[in-house]
């Protein structure tokens, strides 16, 4: 039996020999005996981009009045329909006129009898002034006729301020538009006892339309906005905006910013912003939510890494590095806004750094490595 045991060996070891063989060709670098750990890295690099960023708002009327009544009275009359498009001046209430009608007559009737009693008071003013002139009367006569008239004449003005009050609130017992816009229902029905001041209706301007929006302070839109959106009250230079709708298309009419705050929220740390657009047609309803499409904004020597390289360490984004030694560094950096499936890098990195991408699980810093490039898209 033994020569057959020695055959068998002698057959195995030329093959054992063999795959020890393949298998030393293939292992990866090793440092003081250990392998490297494998990681995919890209290049860092300056390029000039070009960015698309919308933002989510909601559509308001450009201005919203509230027609309130002045005076107290029954509401007699609605003279518009809820819904349609009012102008200003046009009416749209009417208040009992009777009491302010009889109001207004007592008041003239009132200045009528000042203006009596300011004439015989002047006559009588005249009378003696000449007589004391004569020395025919006392100075205290004369006193008493200059108080009588002076006192007819503060009557006099307060009759006929009197008798304008009387005429405005019997003018007040037609409410008219303020503006131009689209009426709400009535909050008040015909025949009701209403207050001075109560609200009757709403009318809202929907031509322009207005859309608020909100831009993250760190967000190269916020620059963009403030450094572009005029601050004097001239319009003709601002940035354009665009609608995008809920059903993914683009509204045909072209808008701009008017306004964008100088001050960040506190408790959002945002920036509010307003785009005014044409609407004409009205197609455009207040409340609706839309996306803000803002022109193409031009970044120069931007870099950008695949999203998966950031890791948020606490409240910070760290990306990890391979240097010139092939060793790991730690790198915290500033993120911009998001390009496809890059994040826009604000500070941290340098053109020509090369981040890791894929094998983070396994890294420590100062840890030796073996980098493989791969494209930066």
């Amino acid at each position: 039996m033994q020569p057959i045991q020695v055959v068998k060996l002698s057959l195995v070891l030329p093959f054992l020999l063999f795959l020890n063989a393949c298998s030393d060709t293939n292992a990866a670098p090793q440092e003081g005996g250990v392998n490297l750990p494998r990681v995919l890295v890209v290049t860092a690099e300056s390029e000039n981009l070009r960015l698309e960023r919308s933002f989510p708002g909601n559509t308001q009327g450009s201005m919203v009045a509230e027609v309130r009544s002045r005076v107290e009275g029954v509401l007699e009359s609605r003279n518009f329909e809820e819904g349609q498009y009012v102008q200003q001046g046009q009416a749209m209430f009417s208040i009992e006129k009777a009491p302010y009608e009889v109001e207004l007559q007592r008041a003239r009737s009132d200045l009528a009898s000042a203006e009596a009693t300011f004439n015989s008071a002047e006559r009588d003013w005249q009378r003696v002034e000449n007589l004391f002139s004569d020395g025919a009367i006392s100075g205290r006569e004369r006193d008493q006729a200059q108080s009588s008239f002076e006192l007819a004449q503060a009557e006099l003005l307060a009759a006929q301020a009197t008798v304008r009050d009387a005429e405005l609130r019997f003018n007040y017992t037609d409410i008219a538009a303020p503006i131009d816009g689209v009426a709400g229902r009535e909050r008040v029905s015909v025949g009701n006892l209403i207050s001075e001041g109560e609200i009757l209706a709403t009318i809202t301007r929907l031509d322009p339309l207005y859309i608020t929006f909100s831009v993250a302070e760190n967000d190269i839109a916020a620059r963009y906005l403030l450094q572009n959106t005029a601050i004097d009250g001239s319009r003709d230079n601002n940035p354009t905006a665009r609608l995008v709708l809920q059903d993914g298309t683009t509204h045909p009419m072209e808008g701009f910013i008017d306004y964008v705050s100088r001050v960040i929220s506190s408790a959002t740390g945002t920036i509010e912003a307003r785009a005014v657009i044409p609407n004409p047609d009205m197609d455009l309803l207040p409340g609706q939510f839309v996306r803000v499409q803002l022109p193409r904004i031009e970044v120069a020597n931007a870099i950008a890494v695949p999203q998966r390289a950031v890791v948020q360490s606490g409240r910070r984004s760290v990306v990890y590095i391979v240097d010139a030694n092939d060793s790991i560094q730690v790198r915290e950096v500033t993120l911009g806004v998001r390009v496809g499936s890059r994040m826009l890098i604000e500070q941290g990195l340098a053109a020509g750094d090369r981040v890791v991408v894929e094998g983070l699980s396994l890294l420590r810093p100062g840890a030796r490595v073996r980098a493989e490039e791969m494209d930066n898209e």
